[in-house]
């Protein structure tokens, strides 16, 4: 009977290791609503990134500032995607974006589906 239990309880924890490596990672974003509420949202690695793309592309489109003390979007997307390019993956396990390539050519379409100029 101890070793059917012992059995039971290493068996046990192989499935809750083996299950957790599965997991999606998540990133909580914290905003702010449109009547001052906070908005809380759990987000994949993947949305979390696309979603700072958009933040971007959308203040690009309302003639804000680059960030990261850049005078012009051109040269903060050029050196945007040489940051990305240095590594061959995405710094995260992403189930979308294979290559850092990939992230690049996703930045390039979403700014290209606003008729907005690509960059390289």
């Amino acid at each position: 009977m101890a070793r059917f239990f012992r059995l039971l309880c290493i068996s046990t924890l192989v499935i809750a290791v083996s299950i957790s490596g599965c997991t999606q990672r998540t990133v909580r974003e914290y905003s702010q609503g449109n009547a001052g509420q906070v908005v809380v949202r759990d987000l994949s690695e993947d949305e979390y990134w696309k979603h700072q793309v958009d933040e971007h592309i959308t203040a690009e489109l309302r003639h804000e500032k680059p960030e990261a003390g850049y005078e012009t979007w051109r040269a903060y997307y050029e050196w945007w995607y040489g940051v990305i390019r240095k590594k061959r993956k995405p710094p995260w396990r992403s189930t979308e974006f294979k290559t850092s390539e990939d992230l690049v050519n996703y930045i390039k379409e979403k700014r290209r589906e606003k008729r907005l100029p690509e960059y390289d």
